[in-house]
């Protein structure tokens, strides 16, 4: 039974058991009973279960337990025993932390007594026990070790008992690490990558090991690489950040513990800039001019919206001179997609950049030139500039040498000094730290050092400021430096002496050549130190070789004693040490450090910045200068000023053109404008000397041989752009020294003079306005003057001098200004600056639009910081001097902004300043000031007004100047916009409170413009808003004081900058709104050169003669003719059908007794007359308003003309009106009589008709037939009984002479007693008149060979122009009208008064009126006949007695009469009214045809008009039309415009195919009126009786009475016997009008004398329309007769181009008797003076002369070619004009006699050249 237990598994707390025979199942259902207890006794268990097996649980370990197992069903028993197993620790394992041990643990035993047992831990290598160790049973870890690096050993553990027993073992097998990697070390690194390496761990040569290199940061692992050498290069690394380096040996799996290494990678300069958006720049350098760039404004203030807009808004900000610049914050990273993954390296939780690194970057991205700007700007904000610039990268840094010499400071120790900063000695004090976590603040006590108590200001960024506290990343290494300048306020000044002041940013440890150079440069360092124990073997190692000053905090009581115990075992020499504790306080630091500076820079070696470089060189420190292109540059510029000893010395000997010569011409040409020194002298000689003074002097200039600086001065500008930059640069840093230098002597020597009592004054004098200046202005006005007279000389001496207009664009585009105004000879170098600007047109062409922005205020008022502040930019300003002159700078304007202000540039104009107190004289001053405001008011767009609030008296002086400038721009049609600018307003509510000022200062303004307008002459009660828009709140603008404290320490007010930005702002939104096209450079020269020709006149507004406006207005007058000929083609197309109309009523009337009463068709046409007209006139006045709102390009110039031309339509309208409401009446007045006439004619027709027809009834009774011959005799006896029965009563004839007398008497009966004499002695006046007409003067004392001349040449005149109008009134076939009488008398009074040079008395305004009444009389008398004689009823009816006899045999022998009735009707009646239909229309096509073909030009415009006249006289070289032109005007040009006329049609058949244009025209009409009154006539012969061929006739008329006129007579005897059939007729009618149609082209086509054709039209006559439309008012200058050329009649002004010598029209010299050659432009500009009739015979002023002749405008031109055309006439025809007129030949200057025909040409071409193309 025994056996039948069997124990499958024993352990120390469990066994597991089975009981049965092996392999035999156990009976189902069968239940067995367990129990179990120790031999010890000790517990007894029981179990029951159904299963063969179990597990005993909890039992104790090494203990015998006896087992028993009952079969309940089989009552059977199975028993054993068993001893538990010895228990081996659980869960060993090791832990191998260093190559040479392993760490051993278990788990402790359970359930077993602790003092029983103990372990035993056995080391076995390959099978060889190495090590034994025993552990007592309350440990559960063992370290074995001397164990060997990456080698495999077994570890065994068993339990040992007291007695003896042993556990099992239980085995662990352990793999020892390898060795770690030795000296592991960073070979190098940079920004986005590290270098390590390390050395092979010592071991077993046999042991092949490699390494694992792991990169981390402190979120993850970035990189794994595993190698088997002992370097390795970690790449793609984010700059700034710190990094993690693990190195493992690896033995295969096996790894040793690492050996690790923190490092953090550099910030290269690539990587800051890409955050910034300036990558690009580093190498493509931002340029000054791209930064100067106006950019659509933002709302962006202090924050920009991103990363890349940060630099963009520091610069616009610093280049504004805005102190806020540094305080910038960008917008939260969130909204920069570029900042968020720009940010991901390093500063995550940073929105900002520090503002160093943001300068430094700045600086590293900008060229040379806008570094200075920089520097500069930084200077003038009172911000640290650089000095040491550092480059992260190259761990290289650069002595910003060249950056910093634009800087000129100012201080005051004995007196005023003003030097370049970087040539003045100054001790330097430089400031540095040592450590890297300071507590105290260096920069932030360094400000507080250096600043006042009245002005602490923030000049070194520090922790405590806006972004300060942001980490550096690229900007340490750098050393900035700053001044302490005293002003001679002993309150205020820090220092007596000025200091320079240096601060190194960062740790000196890291930037040891920065720490050297200032050690050797410095009078003193003070080292800023915290931990003196870290830093002492560092401090102990330096040699600085001038006073250190230690800086140490001690924050508590230890540290304090710890420093006083380790400073004197320093091994360092200090000057002094201070120890900053917790009780002192930072005023008291402060003072310690003001105490230690002023102690050291009373005992120091001063130094400049230049003579630093030599130090920087031997340190290996680069310098900015140093570079070839620089260098060369530097070297020509050397060459140059080298020799200058004396200023004025050299300006006389090197710059001679701009000396005496270019002056001595300013006063020559300003002479010849206003010819104040020509005396009694004649006018055009003396210009004439003056011309040749010019001449001369111009030649003496082009004489001069080209001096060695000027030469080289032109080499240096031609060389590439970058070097010739440097080159401006050095010679302006050269000149500006030289200058100092110079004034500074000249001060002293002054200074002596005015101490000397006995001093001459004149020598004083002599001394204040001697000009000490000499710029790169000079040099550029020395250009200017040799190209002027090469120019002049056509001789280009030197190779480059053509282009030197192009080098100075290329150099205006570059940002470099150009002289406008030479401000010391106050000319302009018309010349140069219009070739200048032409280059530049080229070289922006098509982006060449330009908007000018001017400044004008009295002198140093602050206008040259205003434009500076306000774009940027840096005047030319001679030291030590205001602006003299104007300069003008470009700005270029963004492309996207370009579209909103459209223009590509702004150019600025800066001025000097007005009331110069340098001018000799205050009328020189006042004249020169408004010359200045006039011409730059003249030019801008925008004017800005500067007007200091100081000085109300200059205030009130400046703007009376300016007023009168906006006057004048008002006047000549410049429309400028203005804006005050009231500078040094404090007041923060200034706008607001000052309402009542700004009203106070309108008022002020009105009462100037007024006074302004009674100075030119220009209305009364002007008021300021009404010369140009002005809005009493947006166009004034206050701006605070510029400076914020008292220099020289003071920064820039950032108030100031704020405000001159919005003004800015406001500026531009002012340009973007303005309706005015921008100009382009060539406009612009334009506008230079006529606004500076008239200003130098002393009647600008009659002197201004502008070719851009000349140019406008003449297009604007060529579309008002074009209007205004469609207005009056379009009104005499009306009346021309109305006047068919009103003759068709005696057809009408005749026929029908219901014909509407011819007064009431004649009302019925006025009223339809007014609302053509009123329709017309809408549609003119809509085409001049639409015209000036067009973009019509310079529009705007004449819009000061848009009521003349609304004024012309309205006079347009109003002859119009009276002219053809004229016609009409005399048209109905004609009509009326021919009624009367026809009346009587109708009865004897109808009383003839009668007898006809009872002649014939009576013959048809008869059976006999007559003969042809017996009809005939029938016939006769019965026409000449009917004529004898019947009364043909004739016209009464009138006796017009008769009563053209009594007309005449009654026009001179007021005349005096010979007039009445005269009439009385008249006997018949048709008598008078016959030949030629004589002008008689009998009154001694009256005679005057002249004037008779004059007389005789005006009487001939009116006669021509009387005849002309006796002519056009006789040509009507029409009877006597005494209102045409009433009208030629008017004619003659009216042309008498214009007369006025000629003195007509009454006897000979008498006898000349009898002459041409006589005339009159005799043409009036045979038109008044020859009426009666036309309508004479008899007459009229003998006429016809043919047709009335054919008629009577065709109706005796009942002959169809339809075929021949229709062609007799078609060319007896249709015929003539179709020619005369052709006629009535040849006249308006006509002159169409002139207007719009190849000639149309010179019939465009009155001046074109002039223009072809004067050219055809050149041209001819004949004097007798020369003498016909002069003479009578009118009669030449109706001949002239008639030959071009009668030459146009004649080539081509061009008359031809107007006339059968018109012919087919009517002849269509005609053929649809005979059609529609067939179908007519056929429908109402179904309802009524058919109507006779005479009403089939006359309808047919009636339908076309607007067409053609009806002849009543050959109509009715034609037609009167006719009873043809309508319908057979219409046939037979269409037929004959094709026939006609033939007949008539033919006949057209016969007539092919176009002369003859012209002659023979009596209404509408083209000539006489061209005539009218280029005659216009017919007003002619009161000086010399040329005739006015302003567009339509009602003008204010009258104005012609070209005024002639008077000689020309007969005036000579009373003493002399030699014909007169002065030219009244030239005599308007003198102090000559004219008297006649106009003038009662009283000497006035020819400068005065709108006094007399106010509506003339005649303006001043003296110029050269400006009359050469004339004088070339004059000249050639001298003599046979004194011949002509009975004088002396005139005499003329010589170089009249020198001008050739083609000079002539030109100046025809050069005076019309606004309008011929």
């Amino acid at each position: 039974m025994k056996g039948l237990i069997r124990f499958t598994h024993v352990g120390p707390y469990s066994v597991s058991l089975e009981w049965g025979e092996p392999g035999v199942n156990v009976r189902e259902q069968q239940t067995f009973k367990i129990r179990w207890k120790s031999k010890l006794g000790l517990g007894n268990y029981s179990y029951t279960t159904q299963e063969n097996n179990y597990k005993i649980q909890d039992l104790s370990p090494d203990t015998t337990y006896n087992i028993k197992v009952v079969a309940i069903e089989d009552n059977k028993c199975f028993s054993s025993s068993v001893h538990t197993a010895i228990p081996a620790p659980d869960n060993f394992k090791y832990v191998s932390e260093e190559p040479t041990s392993v760490s051993l643990s278990w788990t402790p035993l359970q359930k077993m007594d602790p003092s029983s047992y103990e372990f035993q831990v056995i080391l076995y290598k390959n099978a060889e026990e190495t090590q034994s160790v025993t552990v007592k049973s309350d440990t559960n870890t063992t370290v074995m070790k001397n164990l060997l690096p990456a080698t495999e050993y077994k570890a065994a553990i068993i339990t040992k008992l007291n007695n003896g027993h042993l556990s099992e073992a239980t085995i662990l097998n352990i793999l020892t690490k390898p060795l770690p990697p030795e000296n592991l070390q960073i070979k190098n690194f940079g920004a986005t990558s590290v270098c390590l390496k390390w050395t092979y761990p010592i071991t077993d040569d046999m042991i092949k090991l490699r390494f694992r290199l792991i990169c981390s940061d402190e979120n993850n692992t970035l990189e794994s690489l595993v190698t088997q050498e002992t370097e390795a290069k970690v790449l793609s690394l984010q700059p700034g950040n710190e990094y993690t380096f693990s190195v493992y040996t690896v033995v295969e799996s096996n790894e040793s513990t690492p050996v690790k290494l923190t490092q953090r990678t550099n910030i290269n300069m690539e990587s800051v800039l890409m955050e910034l958006g300036l990558q690009s720049h580093l190498m493509n350098k931002m340029t000054l001019k791209s930064v100067l760039e106006l950019e659509k404004s933002s709302d962006e203030d202090q924050t920009a919206p991103s990363f890349t807009s940060l630099p963009w808004l520091f610069l616009r900000k610093l280049i504004m001179g805005n102190s806020s610049a540094r305080s910038i914050t960008c917008a939260s990273n969130s909204n920069s997609e570029t900042f968020k993954q720009a940010s991901t390296d390093f500063n995550e939780d940073q929105e900002g950049i520090n503002p160093l690194d943001l300068i430094t970057a700045l600086f590293h991205c900008s060229d040379p030139f806008l570094q200075q700007e920089m520097a500069l700007k930084l200077s003038v904000c009172q911000f640290a500039v650089p000095l040491l610039l550092p480059n992260c990268d190259t761990n290289e840094c650069t002595l910003t040498l060249w950056a910093l010499r634009d800087i000129t400071k100012q201080f005051r120790v004995h007196g005023l000094e003003e030097n370049s900063i970087v040539r003045t000695d100054l001790p330097l004090i430089s400031f540095v730290r040592l450590g890297r976590n300071p507590n105290l603040s260096k920069s932030e006590f360094l400000n507080k050092l250096i600043s006042n108590k009245q002005q602490n200001y923030d000049t070194f960024v520090h922790r405590k400021l806006e972004n300060g506290s942001i980490n550096k990343k690229i900007s340490n290494g750098l050393v900035e430096i700053s001044w302490s300048l005293p002003s001679g306020r002993k309150n205020i000044d820090i220092f007596k002496e000025p200091v320079a002041v240096a601060n190194l940013r960062g740790d000196i440890t890291d930037f040891k050549v920065q720490f050297d150079f200032l050690s050797r440069i410095s009078s003193g360092v003070f080292l800023f130190c915290d931990d003196l124990d870290s830093n002492q073997t560092f401090l102990e190692s330096q040699q600085v070789g001038c006073k250190l000053v230690l800086i140490c905090n001690a924050a508590d009581q230890k540290s304090r004693d710890n420093l006083k115990q380790k400073l004197p075992k320093l091994k360092l020499k200090t000057h002094l040490t201070i120890l900053k504790d917790g009780k002192m306080n930072d005023a008291e630091f402060v003072t310690k450090l003001k105490k230690a500076v002023a102690e050291i820079v009373a005992d120091s070696t001063k130094v400049s910045i230049e003579k630093m470089s030599k130090t920087a060189i031997d340190l290996g420190i680069l310098l900015d200068e140093d570079n070839n292109i620089c260098q060369n540059a530097k070297e020509k510029a050397n060459r140059i000023t080298k020799d200058i000893k004396n200023i004025l010395d050299y300006k006389i000997n090197e710059l001679p053109l701009q000396g005496k010569p270019w002056k001595d011409i300013s006063k020559l040409e300003k002479e010849m404008c206003r010819l104040k020194k020509a005396k009694k002298q004649n006018i055009e000689h003396y210009m004439s000397e003056l011309k040749c003074q010019i001449h001369d002097l111009r030649m003496e200039q082009g004489n001069h041989r080209m001096n060695e600086a000027i030469n080289h001065f032109i080499s240096g500008l031609y060389c590439s752009l970058e070097e010739q930059l440097y080159f401006l640069k050095w010679m302006k840093i050269n000149l500006d020294l030289q200058t100092k230098k110079h004034t500074s002597r000249f001060e002293e020597s002054y200074g002596d003079a005015c101490q000397n009592p006995t001093e001459d004054k004149e020598c004083l004098r002599d001394m204040e306005n001697a000009n000490s200046s000499l710029g790169l202005q000079h040099f550029m006005r020395e250009l200017s003057q040799l190209y002027e007279s090469a120019h002049f000389q056509k001789t280009w001496n030197h190779p480059h001098l053509q282009k030197l207009p192009e080098i100075c664009a290329q150099l205006m585009l570059n940002g470099f200004p150009l002289e406008l105004i030479d401000g010391d000879a106050s000319n302009i170098p018309l010349t140069w600056i219009r070739d200048v600007l032409a280059a530049l047109n080229k070289l922006t062409s098509p982006h060449n639009k330009i908007r000018v922005v001017t400044v004008l205020g009295v002198q140093s008022s602050g206008k040259s910081t205003l434009l500076n502040t306000m774009f940027g930019v840096q005047f030319a300003v001679s030291s030590g001097r205001c602006t003299r002159g104007a300069f003008m700078l470009l700005i270029g304007v963004s492309e996207e902004f370009r579209s909103e202000l459209k223009c590509d540039y702004i150019l600025v104009i800066d001025t000097e300043g007005l009331k110069s107190p340098e001018m000799e004289k205050p009328g020189d001053s006042y004249e020169h000031d408004n010359e200045l405001a006039t011409l730059v008011v003249g030019l801008s767009d925008i004017t800005i007004v500067n007007i200091s609030m100081e000085n109300v008296i200059e205030m009130k002086d400046t703007l009376q100047i300016v007023v009168h400038a906006f006057l004048r721009m008002k006047e000549v049609g410049k429309k400028p916009c203005c804006h005050f600018v009231h500078q040094n307003t404090a007041d923060v509510a200034v706008h607001e409170k000052k309402a009542r000022e700004r009203k106070m200062f309108l008022q002020k303004l009105d009462e100037m413009t007024q006074a302004a307008a009674k100075m030119e002459k220009r209305g009364k009660n002007k008021k300021f808003t009404d010369i140009l828009e002005y809005n009493i709140d947006e166009n004034n603008w206050y701006i605070p004081g510029l400076w914020l404290g008292t220099p020289p320490m003071a920064p820039v007010n950032t108030g100031y900058s704020e405000e001159v930005s919005n003004f800015k702002d406001g500026m531009l939104n002012v340009l973007r709104k303005t309706k005015f096209p921008a100009q382009d450079f060539m406009e612009f020269a334009e506008w230079i050169r006529s606004l500076w020709k008239a200003v130098q006149f002393e009647n600008f507004i009659f002197s201004f003669r502008n070719s851009l406006v000349a140019e406008a207005y003449s297009k604007l007058c060529a579309e008002f003719n074009t209007w205004e000929w469609a207005f009056k083609k379009h009104m005499i197309d009306w009346y021309t059908k109305s006047e068919t109309k009103i003759s068709n009523m005696g057809v009408m009337s005749v026929q029908s007794m219901d014909a509407p009463n011819i007064d009431h068709i004649l009302n019925d046409l006025k009223y339809e007359f007014s609302d053509e007209l009123d329709k017309e006139e809408k549609i003119i006045f809509n085409k001049i308003q639409q015209y000036f709102e067009s973009e019509e390009e310079h529009v705007h110039l004449v819009e000061n003309h848009k009521e003349n031309f609304l004024n012309s339509a309205r006079g347009l309208r109003r002859e119009i009106d009276i002219y053809l409401k004229n016609k009409l009446e005399n048209a109905v007045l004609i009509q009326k009589g021919i009624e009367k006439v026809e009346l009587i004619k109708r009865n004897q027709r109808d009383n003839m008709k009668k007898e006809v027809l009872n002649l014939i009834s009576v013959f048809r009774n008869s059976t006999n037939s007559l003969s042809e011959s017996q009809l005939n005799e029938e016939f006769k006896k019965l026409w000449d009984g009917t004529v004898k029965q019947y009364s043909f009563t004739a016209l009464p004839r009138q006796d017009v002479v008769k009563e053209i007398y009594r007309l005449l008497h009654n026009n001179l009966e007021m005349k005096g007693r010979a007039v009445q004499e005269m009439l009385l002695n008249v006997t018949s006046l048709d008598q008078c008149g016959i030949g030629p007409f004589f002008a008689k003067d009998e009154t001694p004392e009256q005679r005057d060979e002249r004037r008779n001349s004059l007389m005789q040449m005006a009487c001939e005149r009116i006669t021509n122009d009387c005849e002309t109008l006796i002519s056009s009134k006789t040509r009507e076939k029409s009877d006597y009208n005494s209102a045409d009488i009433q009208e030629l008398l008017c004619s003659i009074d009216k042309n008498l008064e214009s007369c006025s040079e000629s003195e007509i008395n009454p006897e000979v305004e008498a006898a000349l009126k009898i002459h041409i009444c006589g005339i009159a009389a005799r043409a009036f008398q045979k038109m008044h006949d020859d009426y009666i004689q036309r309508n004479d009823p008899l007459k009229s009816l003998e006429n016809f007695k043919e047709e009335w006899l054919a008629d009577f045999k065709d109706l005796y022998y009942q002959r169809d009469q339809c075929q021949n009735k229709a062609e007799t009707c078609m060319n007896k009646c249709f015929g003539p009214a179709v020619m005369e239909y052709i006629n009535k229309r040849l006249g308006p096509d006509i002159v169409d045809e002139m207007l719009t073909s190849k000639r149309g030009v010179d019939f465009s415009t009155r001046s074109l008009f002039q223009f072809s006249l004067l050219k055809q006289l050149l041209q001819e070289d004949d004097f007798s039309n020369v003498s016909a032109y002069v003479e009578n005007y009118e009669k030449y040009v109706t001949e002239w415009i008639s030959e071009k006329i009668i030459e146009h049609f004649s080539k081509d058949d061009a008359l031809l195919k107007l006339e059968l244009k018109h012919l087919s025209v009517i002849i269509n009409k005609l053929k649809q009126a005979v059609s529609y009154q067939k179908e007519v006539d056929i429908c109402y012969s179904n309802k009524l009786q058919r109507t006779n061929i005479h009403r089939f006739v006359t309808f047919i008329f009636t339908r076309l009475n607007k067409d053609l006129v009806a002849p009543t007579d050959t109509l009715n005897a034609t037609l009167f016997l006719n009873n043809s059939d309508t319908a057979e007729f219409a046939d037979c009618l269409l037929s004959s009008i094709r026939k006609m149609h033939q007949s008539l082209a033919d006949q057209l086509f016969r007539e092919s004398n176009v002369r003859g054709k012209l002659n023979r039209l009596s209404l509408n006559r083209p000539q006489e329309e061209l005539f009218k439309k280029m005659f216009g008012c017919g007003k002619k200058c009161p000086f010399c007769s040329a005739p006015c050329e302003a567009v339509g009649n009602d003008h204010p002004e009258h104005f012609t181009s070209a005024h002639r010598p008077q000689g020309i029209r007969n005036y000579s010299w009373f003493s002399t008797g030699k014909l007169v050659p002065d030219i009244c432009s030239s005599l308007v500009a003198s102090e000559k003076k004219f008297c006649g009739k106009s003038t009662g015979y009283e000497w006035h002023p020819y400068k005065e002369y709108r006094q007399i002749h106010p509506d003339w405008r005649i303006q001043s031109d003296t110029s050269i070619e400006a009359t050469d055309f004339w004088k070339y006439i004059f000249a050639k025809y001298n003599t046979k004009f004194a011949e002509r007129y009975n004088v002396s030949p005139a005499d003329l200057p010589a170089d009249w006699y020198k001008i050739s025909v083609e000079q002539a040409n030109k100046c025809l071409k050069k005076t019309f050249k606004h309008s011929k193309k």
